[in-house]
């Protein structure tokens, strides 16, 4: 039973500066200015239950997906980071007025369900490191014995199921944190995020390309 207790903060932990709730909630933001109230609501609570699904199968599969293919982690943080580095850069020169031919920006329910897991789950919100984190705590939980990998297992799954709610909380009220900087200010928050974001899809393809040398 500790094995479980244990599990839940350590891979909420691990996980929780790689997602980045909040500072995601503005990038998510950023893509949805345009959908109305209730539909952006819907989304975020779709992008969260992805985001639940997609690193509950990481934890449980991924290690033996990468291996039947032959991809190492390496190779998944530079083609995720490559994303990552480029949506961003969309975002930082889209124009402060929104361009109706601006393919990052949601324009209705369609295109918000079209671009519910990719890229809006996937990589904005869990990227290619937040999939190799959730790959060796897999691989952690399930390097000891059977009872204990089992709770192990369990404990993680509660704890993603966590990362999952921080997301729709914050995706949420991701309006409601930022109504008070005005219009100007959500836009220098939105550029901000996507330097920073732009910054990190570059860390990681760093890390894999020192992963490859290595």
């Amino acid at each position: 039973m500790f094995e479980l207790i244990q599990a839940i903060p350590f891979s909420y932990a691990a996980l929780f500066p790689l997602i980045n709730p909040l500072g995601s909630a503005l990038i998510f933001l950023a893509f949805t200015q345009k959908l109305a109230p209730q539909s952006t609501h819907q989304l975020a609570l779709r992008i969260s239950i992805n985001t639940f699904i997609m690193l509950v199968a990481v934890l449980l599969t991924g290690s033996w997906v990468l291996r039947f293919f032959g991809i190492s982690i390496p190779i998944v943080q530079i083609g995720g980071g490559l994303v990552i580095a480029y949506l961003a850069w969309m975002m930082l020169n889209q124009k402060s007025t929104g361009d109706d031919n601006n393919t990052v920006i949601v324009q209705d329910d369609k295109q918000a369900s079209e671009m519910a897991f990719f890229p809006l789950t996937m990589p904005i919100t869990a990227g290619p490191g937040c999939m190799a984190v959730t790959i060796t705590i897999g691989a952690h939980e399930l390097g000891r014995g059977a009872e204990y990998a089992v709770l192990g297992q369990i404990g993680a799954i509660i704890g993603i199921l966590l990362i999952a709610l921080s997301v729709y909380f914050c995706y949420r009220y991701a309006d409601l944190i930022t109504q008070r900087l005005g219009a100007s200010g959500k836009q220098v928050i939105i550029r901000i995020s996507a330097f920073i974001n732009f910054c990190i899809g570059l860390q990681i393809m760093w890390h894999g390309v020192q992963g490859l040398i290595g």
